[in-house]
């Protein structure tokens, strides 16, 4: 999503497809893990 800073908050929900009040499904979790892998991966670290 191109300029997400400037969204309104019910427009980025919509785009990334999130409930505001659950979070990420479990399964676009793991989708999400697979493709980006897991929080605080980086190469310099």
């Amino acid at each position: 999503m191109e300029n997400s800073h400037i969204k309104e908050p019910a427009e980025c929900l919509a785009y990334f497809g999130v409930s505001e009040t659950t979070g990420l499904a479990l399964d676009q979790v793991k989708k999400s893990q697979a493709k980006y892998g897991f929080n605080g991966s980086c190469c310099w670290l």
